[in-house]
């Protein structure tokens, strides 16, 4: 009986992953595991002590929020979150990983009380590898890997929110749609690396442009959008100007004279009468493609009047 006892308590200060008993009001009751410094900090000193005693205030509330909820449900719930050993009082100067840890936690309620509390089992394991993998992948499939801005499925997410913001609350808004003026000649005459380093070129002169809450995205081969909250017609069609005007202090070529990059760009409004993002985007291409038709280097503008939809030249 001697030897299962002390193998039972090897077992559990053996798990790889520390696991708490904490009562319902926030005490460390018991607290095994987790004793591999490359992945944990050691938290055995925590013992008898209070969430409170050792995390911020929001931090030990959030923490408790989770057991209370856990009791209140009588099941295992998973929750995941982030501590470093600085927001622990104590793990400071501990040995243990750099910064924050991601962790996902299972927590169980205790079949019994403990000291007259009900208690859980807070398990917890570091996935801090497999949360920066996840932000990487998910910054892969919203980046346009050429220029490193934002691709088209980030803006239509992103125009969306933006649509959505705007039936809620009324606030203005406007999309500008550009896309660079004879792409394919570029190519064609200089090759497709002088036209991969236009577009990288544009985009940093558009983005220099930019109030710090507007938003750039590539959404084509050579075509561009910009989201402008708290923005009219008006004054987005002074930044569409301004974006034009960047682009015309461009060369394909320095040494070429002719070689000069220009853009054309539609711009639209949200209005109350759009009934999706559609709706929107439709009046923006047809103000970038009346550019084109105007000769291009230009900026128009789609206007509601009434339920005509006029395009406006600058």
């Amino acid at each position: 009986m001697d030897f299962e006892i002390e193998l039972l308590r090897a077992m559990v200060q053996a798990l790889p992953d520390p696991v708490f008993v904490i009562s319902e009001n926030g005490y460390y009751l018991e607290i095994a595991g987790g004793m591999d410094s490359a992945y944990y900090h050691n938290g055995s000193y925590l013992k008898d002590m209070s969430l409170y005693d050792v995390l911020p205030k929001d931090k030990a509330e959030w923490f408790l929020k989770q057991i209370r909820e856990t009791l209140k449900q009588g099941r295992m719930r998973t929750v995941k979150y982030s501590l470093s050993g600085n927001d622990v009082k104590g793990l400071e100067t501990a040995p243990g990983p750099d910064g924050d840890i991601r962790f996902e936690g299972r927590i169980q309620p205790l079949p019994l009380s403990l000291w007259g509390e009900r208690a859980v089992v807070w398990a917890a394991r570091n996935i801090t590898p497999q949360y920066k993998l996840e932000i990487k992948l998910q910054q892969l499939s919203e980046t346009d890997p050429l220029t490193g801005i934002f691709n088209r499925r980030k803006f239509l997410e992103q125009l969306g929110l933006c649509f959505n913001k705007f039936r809620r609350y009324n606030r203005p808004a406007a999309l500008v749609i550009f896309d660079v003026d004879y792409f394919k000649r570029i190519n064609d005459n200089f090759g497709h690396s002088a036209g991969d380093d236009v577009l990288c070129q544009l985009t940093v002169r558009c983005a220099a442009e930019l109030r710090e809450v507007d938003s750039l995205y590539r959404i084509g081969g050579e075509e561009f959008a910009v989201l402008l909250p708290e923005t009219d017609a008006k004054d987005a069609f002074r930044q569409a100007e301004r974006l034009r005007k960047a682009a015309r202090q461009l060369k394909v070529n320095p040494s070429e004279a002719a070689g000069k990059v220009s853009i054309s760009a539609g711009v639209s409004e949200f209005i109350d009468m759009d009934v999706s993002i559609e709706d929107l985007m439709k009046r923006a291409d047809a103000a970038l493609y009346d550019a084109k038709r105007n000769g291009r280097n230009c900026v128009m503008v789609s206007c509601m009047d009434g339920e005509q939809i006029t395009i406006v030249a600058p």
